[in-house]
């Protein structure tokens, strides 16, 4: 009777301990906490095999240390069989303070994995496809070998695990995963859906110091209807892929008549953003052509003009572009015609240096001009051979305006204010 009575007690004390670490087990495994590490885990996946250790581990830790550590496997082990559904398990003592779990699926289970594209336009399209396609065998090499009833308890660290590889691959897009079994099939879909702050608009702005004005608005218009695409997808992505943005940009602008007519060719620059601006360069590599009409405040000798340029590119030495050009300009005020003729080369990027022949006081000049580009400040200067001075400070305020402040030693009222309208 005694015996039998001790046995009970023994009996009793160890569905304590059992029923005590289950409860800490079972907390650890969906609320992860930090324990001393005295458990060695083999036979699961790296993504499982962190949480059954950290699981474990807080287990042992909470264990009296009274008992033997062959008894300890033991509780441990049945722990281990109450919690993580689809393995066989068994414990060991391996040394001093030290337990070997080990773990082996009951059933093994092919997996296939099925990852989604989302519906996006091309050639965001194949962007997405490209940086997707790396994944699958990646996640498939997850799951091999795992029972699928594993996932009940493993399912947080599985989702995890792949956000973690798919952050690199796809910034801005969030997994959502979604198991099915079929007689002995097990499949894994993922699919994916952008995060915020997303692409609402992109704004495209071409510009030229060789192409009409006029030209400008029919390239963004087409532009703003060919990224499309674009809108919806997440920042972070896009961002990734401003190099391929910029590429695809400037490939449809070449392959525009308008371009390739003039012997043009475009240059972009993508900045990502919730509105996003492309901009982009289009400059011709033979003709340069601008006109303008301008109107003059603060000066009695001049009111209005109408202006023309026409340049052709010539090669002289490789390294140094240059252009011969002729400008008309037609005076309002007295309606007569005034003619330049010259030559200028480029000796840094955006500014132009060369000499040109003015009819309307019959001298050479030489001239320094530097190229507007949208909302920044420019100028152009021109001395004479008699040493008189004409220049300007300027503003380009939108793709078609701009307003000077111009300086003329020739005229009577040297001062004047000038808006031009680039036509």
């Amino acid at each position: 009777m005694a015996s039998e009575s001790s046995s009970k007690r023994k009996n009793a004390k160890y569905f304590q301990i059992v029923a005590a670490v289950l409860i800490a087990a079972t907390i650890v495994v969906f609320f992860r906490s930090d324990a001393f590490a005295s458990v060695e885990i083999k036979g699961l996946p790296a993504w499982q095999a962190s949480l059954a250790k950290q699981s474990l581990d807080a287990v042992h830790e909470g264990m009296p240390r009274g008992q033997s550590l062959p008894y300890q496997a033991e509780i441990m082990k049945t722990v281990a069989q109450r919690i993580f559904a689809g393995y066989e398990i068994s414990a060991e003592a391996l040394g001093k303070d030290v337990i070997g779990v080990n773990f082996s699926a009951r059933e093994e289970q092919p997996w296939s994995v099925d990852v989604k594209v989302p519906q996006i336009g091309s050639p965001a399209l194949e962007w997405f496809e490209d940086d997707v396609s790396p994944l699958k065998p990646q996640i498939e090499a997850m799951l091999a070998g795992v029972p699928l009833e594993s996932i009940a308890w493993s399912d947080k660290a599985l989702q995890g695990e792949i956000e973690k590889i798919t952050e690199e691959a796809l910034p801005g897009w969030a997994p959502s995963l979604l198991m099915t079994a079929k007689g002995g099939a097990r499949e894994m879909s993922v699919s994916f859906a952008p995060k915020m702050p997303m692409v609402l608009a992109v704004n495209p702005a071409p510009v030229s110091n060789s192409l009409p004005s006029v030209l400008h608005g029919e390239l963004r218009n087409r532009l703003m209807g060919e990224s499309a695409p674009l809108i919806g997808l997440p920042v972070a992505w896009t961002a990734k892929h401003t190099r391929e943005i910029n590429l695809w940009a400037e490939d449809y602008i070449n392959d525009q008549s308008i371009t390739r007519r003039s012997a043009s060719s475009a240059k972009a620059s993508f900045s990502p953003s919730q509105i996003s601006q492309l901009n982009v360069r289009v400059e011709s590599r033979l003709y340069t052509i601008a006109a303008w009409a301008a109107i003059y405040a603060g000066t009695s000798d001049r009111s209005a003009e109408l202006g023309l340029h026409l340049g052709r590119k010539v090669e002289l030495h490789p390294d140094v572009p240059m252009e011969a050009y002729a400008e008309a300009i037609l005076g309002l005020q007295e309606w007569n015609f005034s003619y330049r003729f010259g030559l200028r080369f480029r000796p840094v990027s955006d500014f132009w240096l060369g000499g040109e022949w003015d009819t309307k006081d019959d001298m050479w000049w030489a001239r320094l001009t530097m190229d507007p580009q949208l909302h920044k400040p420019y100028f152009w200067l021109r001395v004479s051979e008699e040493g008189d001075f004409n220049g300007a400070l300027g503003w380009r305020a939108t793709e078609n305006i701009s307003f000077e402040v111009e300086y003329d030693a020739r005229e009577d009222d040297r001062w004047s204010l000038k808006m031009l309208g680039n036509l």
